[in-house]
């Protein structure tokens, strides 16, 4: 069976209902440890580890910020980053009053070093980013969507090394240390380029294992702020906008393709619908829409096994062979913005709840709805941005050795995330025993 998770976000902060069994397990369950804590600056609100080997430890974070006036005062980077003279031309390019900022760091994790920022590059807000699931040309790509409704196409590359030979010994023991971001291409999706559009969310239409090597018809769906869904193609590393329809009728929060049928795509709207489209049927209407949720649908995650998923501060499992009614339903209080799959063995759901912070679920049990298993309180604002480290057991222990805390349980049951949130602008990396 192929399902879908949906889950719609509640815009109410009196979520947390303390009569609700499912509320309570969760606040007695924290056995998240805490291994690395950084400040944004910028307020946090997505975060994405990269897929490919051998850069597994590597992870990108991405900030929003309200510029108030012309005359405030932006708080630099730490005194040991600089900035390009094309970074400090984008800095000032985006300082009007009223603009929105942002910062993609670009990171990674090792035991004896630590925490390590690799690159800042300063852009218009992000408000949400993804690699692709393998790569494509030989080239390692990661997908920005931004608030002046642009979609920029970055490689991360490795910098030559330099001609010390202590460098070139590092680098190739450790590649991710000459990691670097550099901009490829961009497509505007906005319809009409004199009105404020926000490109709100991306997925690429590479992640089920059928894709690898594929780099034929790699798609990129983008939701925006008018309720609209685009469809980008990748040619020859240039990107061209198939197909743009309306497809909500206030703003699209997010879209995801269904990872075993690229050809379908899911949306999720403040209208409260969750919506199936098929690119070979035509996008003028959807061939299923549900209205089962109560408040804006927020969050679509395809499982790459089995099942797809989105989110509320209910979390909805579907069968996508029939979307009108839900298989199960499962409160978790906060409002859900982003859930995503465990890209090991697809049983556990890592949730950010906003104003209920960050949970692990399990759904190993297909025939029961998923059940807390992890919560993480770390943050003491908005929890947004969450994703898993794609490395596992004595991998994930190789980079991380010098700062987890010993347990008794096997280094094989080892799982990273990383985890950020908005108005105390916290990035955290933490180790789930």
């Amino acid at each position: 069976m192929q399902g879908f998770w949906c889950v719609n976000v509640s815009w109410k902060q009196n979520e947390v209902r303390g009569n609700d069994p499912q509320m309570s397990k969760m606040a007695a369950i924290n056995n998240m440890q805490t291994l690395h804590i950084w400040d944004t600056v910028y307020s946090a609100d997505c975060v994405e580890w990269c897929p490919v080997v051998p850069y597994q430890n590597v992870f990108v974070c991405g900030t929003y910020q309200l510029a108030q006036s012309q005359n405030a005062e932006v708080k630099k980077l730490d005194s040991d980053c600089f900035l390009t003279d094309q970074e400090k031309s984008e800095e000032n390019a985006v300082s009007d009053p009223c603009s929105r900022l942002g910062r993609l760091y670009l990171f990674a994790i090792d035991s004896s070093r630590g925490l390590c920022l690799l690159q800042t590059l300063e852009m218009p807000a992000i408000l949400d980013c993804k690699w692709c699931h393998c790569k494509i040309y030989g080239k390692i790509l990661l997908a920005v969507a931004n608030s002046v409704g642009d979609v920029l196409i970055y490689e991360m590359h490795a910098r030559e090394a330099e001609a010390d030979e202590n460098n070139i010994k590092n680098v190739e023991s450790e590649p991710w240390l000459s990691c670097n971001l550099s901009l490829v291409c961009n497509c505007i999706i906005a319809q009409d380029v004199n009105s404020e559009t926000l490109a709100l969310s991306l997925d690429w239409s590479t992640g089920c294992w059928k894709f690898k090597d594929a780099e034929e018809n790699v798609l990129i769906s983008v939701s925006d702020s008018k309720g609209c869904i685009s469809v980008l193609r990748l040619n020859h590393l240039a990107l061209e906008k198939t197909e743009c329809w309306k497809a909500h009728g206030f703003e699209a929060w997010i879209t995801a393709f269904d990872y075993w049928n690229s050809s379908v795509i899911y949306t999720g709207g403040d209208d409260c619908r969750f919506q199936v489209y098929d690119l070979r049927t035509g996008t003028q209407h959807p061939i299923s829409s549900s209205r089962a949720h109560e408040a804006g649908v927020t969050s679509l995650h395809s499982n790459a096994k089995s099942f797809n998923i989105g989110y509320d501060e209910n979390i909805r499992i579907w069968d996508t062979r029939c979307v009108k009614h839900p298989v199960s339903s499962t409160p978790l209080g906060g409002g859900v913005w982003r859930l995503k799959w465990d890209p090991h063995r697809w049983q556990h759901l890592l949730a950010a709840c906003m104003h209920g912070g960050f949970c692990v679920l399990d759904y190993a049990d297909k025939t029961k709805p998923p059940f807390v298993v992890a919560t993480y309180r770390e943050h003491q604002s908005l929890a947004y941005g969450s994703d898993w480290c794609h490395l596992m057991g004595e991998a994930a222990m190789n980079h991380v050795k010098d700062q987890i805390v010993p347990t008794n349980r096997p280094a094989e049951d080892l799982r990273l995330v990383a985890t950020c949130s908005f108005y105390d602008h916290k990035l955290c990396v933490s180790a789930l025993k």
